[in-house]
């Protein structure tokens, strides 16, 4: 993680806040509990890495009054509103810092007086030029937009257009004018769409007969029947354009996604993190769901709480069902799962159904490495073996679950 920490400072809902990263970072609270204040503040990072790499730094002031390097970012190009982004509305300065491992540090600053600054410190020489700073920071933050469905016409447009509107809420316009104007890596991607949703597959973007509509259509096809995009499906449709994101920042240095898991399908959602996961970039993922949750290892999940003073990893399973039940769910994963699955599999601790799973793909095996039709149940041992028979005895006087026979591997 090229990002090792972030610090708020009367920003927003985060008066006094600090975020610790790792390789994967699944945000999980609340509504209001300060999540999407977290992610904003990537979308701003965002920006002002893409001036500062484009930009001479010009002089500007600083939290201490003094002058620095930095760019002032043009308030129509900030992803927030700056009319409340200083905490309780209070009439004082904001700022976010964000340490890198490097020991260099960007300093995202919104003055009480108003408008928006990027400044920096590093432990080497000054970073004024464009290439001086990508050398200070080299690391690529790129955040999803918030997906919906695509349009049911969608004409063809200029690639300017298709430039401008990626990475934003009207990305989804123009999915199928991205892959028309960019071709490659659509097989990669087809092959993913193929690989995660059964029976479905995508064929590239084709113009309408004649040209002079200037309209795009995009056939994906189940069980080889075809159909135009549109009439897919919503969840297929957010699918479709989740994995194009993913494919195309496998470059990035960290990927930041909201709440991926709308129109999805548990079983969709479930394949995610392994997919986030298998990517290049770093991830940070804000979620309220339970199939997402209970595919995370603990210390990948942040449980977030404006009113403390850091955001905490958690440790176990049992603070998995914690997080669960601070997001407002009465679900219990063991349970669920059972009752979904209606079968069991007992390993000796929490780790080793991840570790069978993670083999599982390797051997080409996808519905277990999808964690899709087991229920895994750490034992603590193989001297549980008796209370596993009295729970298999117990599991039968309950109506629709039938486990089978008590096997010993």
């Amino acid at each position: 993680m090229p990002i090792a920490s972030v610090h708020f400072n009367n920003f927003k809902a985060l008066s006094n806040f600090r975020v610790s990263l790792q390789s994967m970072n699944v945000l999980v609270g609340p509504n209001n509990s300060g999540k999407s204040t977290i992610l904003s503040a990537f979308r701003v990072l965002e920006i002002a890495l893409r001036t500062a790499r484009r930009r001479r730094a010009t002089r500007v002031l600083n939290h201490l009054g003094f002058r620095t390097d930095g760019h002032a970012l043009p308030t129509a190009r900030v992803p927030i509103s700056l009319e409340n982004v200083h905490s309780d509305y209070a009439n004082e300065d904001s700022r976010i810092d964000f340490r890198h491992t490097n020991g260099n540090t960007i300093h995202l600053f919104f003055p009480a007086d108003g408008g928006a600054y990027v400044y920096w410190d590093t432990q080497g020489k000054p970073a004024a030029t464009p290439g001086a700073f990508r050398k200070a920071f080299p690391d690529d933050v790129r955040v999803l937009p918030v997906l919906g469905p695509v349009e049911q016409d969608e004409t063809i447009v200029t690639d300017e257009t298709v430039r401008r509107a990626a990475g934003t809420p009207t990305a989804s316009r123009h999915f199928r004018n991205y892959w028309f104007k960019n071709e490659d890596g659509f097989d990669l991607f087809r092959a993913l769409v193929e690989e995660t949703w059964p029976n479905m597959s995508i064929s590239p973007p084709e113009p309408v007969q004649p040209l002079t509509e200037r309209r795009l259509v995009m056939f994906a096809a189940e069980d080889r029947m075809d159909r135009e995009l549109y009439w897919a499906g919503l969840g297929f449709q957010v699918w479709c354009q989740l994995l194009t994101y993913i494919s195309r920042y496998q470059d990035a240095d960290l990927l930041v996604v909201d709440e991926p898991e709308v129109y999805l399908h548990p079983d969709v959602q479930r394949q995610l993190l392994g997919i986030l996961r298998d990517a290049k970039p770093d991830i940070l993922l804000a979620t309220h769901s339970v199939e997402i949750l209970g595919e995370a290892d603990p210390a990948e999940i942040l449980l977030v709480d404006k009113t403390k003073r850091s955001a905490r990893r958690l440790r176990d399973i049992e603070g998995v069902q914690q997080a669960i039940e601070n997001i407002g769910s009465v679900q219990n994963l063991t349970l669920t799962e059972l009752a979904r699955n209606r079968r069991l599999l007992f390993v000796e601790g929490a780790t080793d159904y991840k570790m069978i799973r993670r083999f599982a793909k390797i051997l080409g095996c996808g519905k277990l490495a999808a964690g899709s039709g087991l229920t895994a149940v750490p034992s603590g041992g193989f001297d549980s073996w008796t209370k596993i028979k009295g729970l298999s005895w117990g599991l039968r006087k309950v109506p629709h679950i039938r486990p089978a026979h008590c096997r010993r591997l």
